[in-house]
């Protein structure tokens, strides 16, 4: 590990999301599968002590939940999870909560205590009410700042059957209509509906679509594409690299940045010292992957791989 990597790992150790939307989004089975348990998380205060689970349940009261709370799940320790849980209820105290918490974190100067991103979950199986009540004032009204918003669509299978009914509507016949449905719904999603976030003064940093609880439940399904949109709308490069080391079950993803960043960077550096180039591209790959101890085998292996692969041809099979 270089020198930079141990510095950037001893400042950042967990990375912080602000879960939003309303409670019945997805958002609990989405943390599962970032996560990748079925386990519900840990809750702790703000003084570092577990609270129990019922602090974070469902409720109408508005109040009850601190936003404060962090969640944790044990299957990755590294993701500290804050849920907004009552602001849907659309009061001005709620509101302003959430947005004194995502100015203070996003401006905090302790590493420890800065938010990384805000997770918006927004159903998809009322889209033409995709941006009403809290939602429409937490992107007209709530600044960012540098704290990039990810607009996940949940239920997206849900707006697909509604773009199948849309096609029999026309005259097509059941099967065909799911067929063009099945290609089409993204795209009408993205033209007919979510443009409304275009004209809203705070818009999403950039948007995912996930599928519904049914689908989500499925023991193979993961929330690979949250993650890599997620990495793509960090601004900044070690906030980047820390999220895409804590990730445990998409490997890939470290591989896609720990090359593309040791192309553009490695390359530059040591383009003119061959007998470094190799050494030092490997190191910048492996500084992308996870650090737990489970993995230093795999690390091992990926390193004897990559060299004995390119060692001698490495400027012109990479670059």
């Amino acid at each position: 590990m270089d020198n930079r990597t141990r510095r950037l790992r001893q400042k950042y150790s967990q990375f912080r999301v602000l879960v939003m939307g309303k409670a019945n989004a997805g958002k609990t089975t989405i943390l599962q599968k970032v996560c990748n348990t079925t386990d519900q998380p840990k809750i702790y205060n703000s003084k570092g002590e577990e609270i129990d689970l019922s602090a974070v349940a469902p409720s109408r009261e508005r109040g009850v939940h601190n936003i404060e709370n962090e969640m944790i799940f044990d299957a990755n320790p590294r993701y500290i999870f804050h849920d907004s849980r009552g602001f849907e209820c659309g009061s001005t105290e709620e509101f302003k909560i959430v947005q004194d918490f995502i100015e203070q974190r996003g401006m905090a100067t302790a590493s420890w205590r800065q938010l990384h991103a805000i997770w918006y979950c927004l159903p998809t199986d009322n889209a033409s009410r995709l941006l009403t009540g809290a939602e429409a004032r937490f992107f007209q009204e709530c600044d960012p700042g540098a704290v990039p918003v990810i607009a996940i669509y949940t239920k997206f299978d849900d707006f697909v059957l509604q773009t199948q009914q849309f096609f029999m509507s026309q005259g097509d016949e059941e099967e065909n209509a799911f067929e063009k449905a099945s290609l089409l719904a993204s795209n009408r999603f993205t033209k007919e509906y979510a443009k409304v976030f275009n004209e809203t003064r705070f818009p999403p940093s950039i948007d995912v679509q996930l599928q519904g609880k049914n689908y989500m439940d499925r023991p193979d399904t993961n929330c690979n594409k949250l993650l890599e949109k997620t990495a793509d709308a960090l601004a900044d490069d070690a906030l980047r690299q820390l999220f895409v080391c804590i990730q445990n079950n998409n490997l890939d993803l470290c591989g896609k940045w720990g090359v593309k960043r040791a192309c553009e960077l490695v390359y530059k550096e040591y383009r003119n010292q061959k007998e470094l180039l190799c050494e030092k591209w490997v190191e910048r790959v492996l500084s992308w992957y996870p650090w737990g101890a489970k993995y230093s085998s795999l690390l091992d292996n990926f390193c004897n791989w990559l060299q004995a692969q390119v060692y001698f041809n490495i400027a012109t099979f990479v670059f």
